[in-house]
């Protein structure tokens, strides 16, 4: 089902985007994915979780024994560089419109979600039985959140409710143009064959059908105005492609993907890659020796894809051994690196990031203990609301530094992360999403076992939930009305 918990590695340190990066633009661009610009979303992920670009990319583990030896690639490799674009003479002609990518929300802390800015619309169980699920409003000014259904007498559990939904296996919700819709998220035997639009008033219309030429079990993970994308997971060292669905008009276009070569963050237009690039092929079979020496040697490569052209415009290289992917962030691309101690508990790295704006690296933190110190897996601002880019990070560890804190990837700073307390009882204050007024969402559960029947949302000004504060208002939610 689209309802898991947020996973916590505290044996690796892992981040992912507190958001997409969202270059700044009118608020009335982000309440939908029309002309004006959409507002969708890891997987960053992501958020869906960046990829790694192998075949353990979707772990969200260390790199492989290639990575976590304390072997290094020669001087070249190990220095960042801004090489010249990798841009074809003359310019490649664009084959389809690309309007604002953003990141579709995956494995958010109350299922999918789309935050339109003035609202959150969410699937949410009905039943924790059964796999029926309701189409649910948050009002963030009427401080309500409520069944998306506005037929009399309705009583939301069966077909005849246009928030109903027999099944919320691989299903998303989005908000276009002021139109709400479900999609299949993943195409699976399970998921649904159509986008349906809902009419609180009226009822469910399918309007676009999964159409053949999208491969099985492939996850859609990105989208613009236009289109929604998904990438199929491609065997280790082959190329893969992109598909881009333009459900509005029943077409489908592939992207060419280079071997290796993984979508991890998009800004505007464009998609950021991350790939591996050797000096000698691959073998043709699993994880051997000889692999792992030509990783030891490899290194990533960053570079901005244009899904039009198919142009790409590298940004830089680092070490494979010494540069796992965290998150995009305002121009920077943040990973870990310097690792020390590799073959002890007590292995150290740094977090670094690489300045887009000037080609340098710099580091953020050092001297992060890998055995104590992790980052919540979540992706809190998904949507985010654009022009406003988050800057915090969730920060977990088995000790007692960092518990409970949120890293500032501006300043490295560390402040305490706040908690709230429901119901008699105190709970990490989870972010969620952010108003178009900045006020930022977050939901918290006050039971013991994750029941999403009993999440409680509140709104806080900034401040004072980085200052451990309270929340400005408590959302009344439909499962405690």
């Amino acid at each position: 089902m689209n309802r898991t918990l947020p996973l916590i590695l505290t044996a690796a340190l892992l981040l992912t985007a507190c958001a997409s990066a969202v270059p700044a633009q009118p608020a009335a661009a982000t309440t939908s994915p029309d002309a004006a610009a959409s507002s969708p979303a890891q997987p960053d992920a992501a958020a869906s979780s960046p990829a790694q670009p192998d075949a353990a990319a979707s772990s969200t583990a260390q790199p492989d024994a290639a990575a976590s030896s304390t072997a290094q690639p020669d001087a070249a490799a190990s220095s960042p560089s801004q090489p010249a674009a990798e841009t074809s003479a003359p310019p490649l002609t664009p084959k389809f419109p690309v309007g604002h990518l953003l990141t579709l929300p995956q494995n958010q802390n109350s299922g999918p979600v789309w935050n339109t800015g003035d609202a959150l619309y969410e699937l949410r169980d009905a039943s924790n039985m059964t796999p029926e699920a309701l189409v649910l409003k948050t009002d963030y000014a009427a401080l309500t959140q409520s069944v998306y259904c506005d037929i009399p007498g309705c009583t939301h559990d069966s077909d005849a409710c246009p928030a109903y939904l027999a099944s919320d296996f691989c299903v998303g919700v989005m908000a276009v143009d002021g139109t709400v819709y479900t999609y299949p998220n993943e195409l699976t035997n399970v998921a649904p064959t159509q986008i349906y639009r809902i009419d609180p008033a009226a009822g469910k219309t399918p309007v676009a059908a999964v159409p053949d030429a999208l491969p099985h079990h492939m996850q859609l993970q990105w989208c613009d105005e236009y289109a929604l994308y998904g990438c199929p997971l491609a065997a280790s060292h082959q190329p893969g492609t992109l598909y881009r669905w333009d459900w509005q008009n029943d077409t489908v276009q592939t992207i060419p993907m280079l071997a290796d070569e993984k979508i991890i963050a998009c800004e505007g237009s464009r998609f950021l890659t991350i790939r591996i690039e050797a000096n000698e092929p691959f073998p043709n079979f699993g994880s051997t020796e000889q692999e792992k020496a030509i990783l030891a040697h490899a290194v990533y490569v960053y570079a901005w894809l244009d899904p039009a052209t198919g142009a790409r415009e590298k940004i830089c290289t680092r070490p494979y051994a010494d540069g796992y992917f965290h998150n995009y962030y305002d121009g920077r691309i943040y990973y870990t690196g310097n690792f020390r101690n590799a073959d002890t508990p007590g292995q150290q790295a740094a977090l670094l990031y690489f300045d887009t704006a000037d080609g340098t690296e710099k580091t953020l933190l050092d001297g992060i203990p890998l055995d104590t110190y992790g980052i919540d897996v979540c992706v809190p601002f998904s949507p985010a609301f654009a022009g406003v880019p988050q800057r915090y990070l969730r920060v977990l560890n088995a000790g007692d530094a960092y518990a409970d804190c949120l890293l500032d990837m501006e300043t490295g700073d560390v402040l305490p992360a706040p908690a709230v307390t429901a119901e008699g009882v105190r709970r990490p204050a989870l972010l969620l999403a952010c108003t178009a007024s900045g006020q930022w969402l977050t939901t918290a559960n006050p039971r013991d076992s994750y029941d999403p029947q009993y999440s409680l949302y509140a709104l806080w000004d900034p401040a004072d939930f980085l200052a451990d504060g309270q929340p400005a208002a408590w959302v009344t939610m439909y499962a405690t009305e």
